[in-house]
């Protein structure tokens, strides 16, 4: 989920298979999905986060089904990259990498509820636009656990605010596998949409499950990285279950509340939605093709907002 890729959502979209069904229009049949017509449009990818500076912006081009995805290749150079809020104007500077482009350190911040609008002018002529709207500051009132039956709670768990690093250490935040149930409790709703980030912090920590009966290929998918398909918020309770967990050691659990354009494409596109990997659930199984909200391109201009808490997995006693 993580959540963030770094100048990665151009690569996904120039796979073969991705590229074809983005960039073709709705009415095409699907043998039509590979046509080499799917090369050369412009792909931009960049989340604002609130609260944060503001983040690079990556530009791409799809390439053709049957060419080797390089970012060397696909990246757009010389173009002008333009961020615009209610109170500022952002003019993006050559980044230093392929495709990326960067904010000149300004001291702004990314604000709640607030609109930007995105103008890339491409070299060779052509403009992409697209707009966000960033959701609300996300409020976690508390970090619980819950006892199995989810009626009481056993534990409230400290936060970063409260003890800092410290957190994954202190009592409260020692949970045992599989105890209890871990909700997440919302002041308010603030999003249309939000996903769940957990992330297993000790790289050597040994799996919390038996693993006598899985091969090499099997360990190769229990991931230290996972999140959930994307969903809408009906209550202000979020529950964890137990089996995105796979390994023993320190936890960074994340909360993402999501603008219209990230959900949309999480919601119809698994790979970027964590459908299947660790949450459960099969959102955007019905869809055909990702939602792009971009103006003369495809790809990603979104926003979020985020609240985290940090945790320690004990092994069962024996």
């Amino acid at each position: 989920m993580v959540l963030r890729r770094r100048g990665t959502l151009g690569q996904w979209i120039g796979a073969a298979v991705l590229v074809s069904m983005a960039a073709c229009s709705t009415d095409r049949d699907p043998d039509e999905l590979f046509a080499p017509g799917g090369a050369g449009v412009p792909v931009v990818d960049a989340v604002l986060v609130v609260g944060q500076a503001f983040p690079d912006v990556y530009l791409t081009r799809t390439l053709a089904p049957d060419e080797p995805f390089s970012l060397e290749r696909a990246a757009i150079s010389g173009a002008t990259v333009t961020i615009r809020g209610d109170t500022t104007t952002i003019v993006y500077v050559d980044g230093g990498a392929p495709g990326q482009y960067s904010a000149p350190v300004t001291g702004d911040t990314i604000l709640p509820a607030t609109r930007y609008d995105l103008t890339v002018d491409l070299p060779g002529g052509g403009t992409l636009r697209a707009t966000t709207t960033t959701p609300a500051w996300i409020r976690v009132r508390e970090w619980v656990l819950l006892d199995d039956t989810g009626s009481t709670v056993l534990q409230q768990l400290s936060t970063f605010a409260e003890t800092g690093d410290s957190v994954y250490y202190q009592p409260e935040n020692q949970l045992v596998y599989p105890q209890g149930l871990v909700e997440i409790r919302l002041d308010a709703a603030p999003a249309q949409g939000y996903q769940v980030g957990l992330s297993s912090l000790d790289l050597a920590s040994p799996l919390l499950i038996d693993a006598d009966f899985l091969d090499e290929e099997d360990l190769d998918d229990f991931t230290r990285a996972n999140s959930s398909p994307p969903f809408a918020v009906t209550t202000t309770a979020i529950r964890i279950p137990w089996l995105a967990i796979y390994f023993e050691g320190t936890y960074k659990m994340r909360v993402f509340a999501m603008d219209r354009n990230w959900f949309d494409l999480a919601l119809t596109d698994p790979v970027l939605g964590g459908a299947g990997i660790g949450f459960g659930g099969e959102a955007g199984d019905s869809f055909n093709r990702p939602i792009f909200h971009v103006e003369g391109g495809i790809g990603l201009f979104g926003s979020m907002s985020v609240d985290s808490v940090g945790f320690y997995v004990h092994p069962p006693a024996p």
